[in-house]
């Protein structure tokens, strides 16, 4: 999976969080995740697909921050 493909799967799994399109992308470039201490956006940038993956699903069943 390709960077952008990384990228659209993160969007489209929080977008319905977030609310829209618009606030899902700046969800993405702009707030720092506590967990990483990075954005998703640099988190994806260095790697970390698998990681992201792990923590929405973590935040999709309840899970803390």
């Amino acid at each position: 999976m390709t960077q952008e493909e990384q990228k659209q799967f993160v969007l489209s799994f929080i977008q319905q969080w977030a609310g829209s399109k618009a606030a899902a992308l700046k969800w993405y470039e702009s707030e720092v995740i506590p967990s990483f201490n990075k954005t998703a956006q640099e988190v994806i940038d260095n790697g970390g697909f698998e990681a992201m993956k792990k923590y929405l699903e973590h935040i999709k069943q309840g899970g803390f921050a």
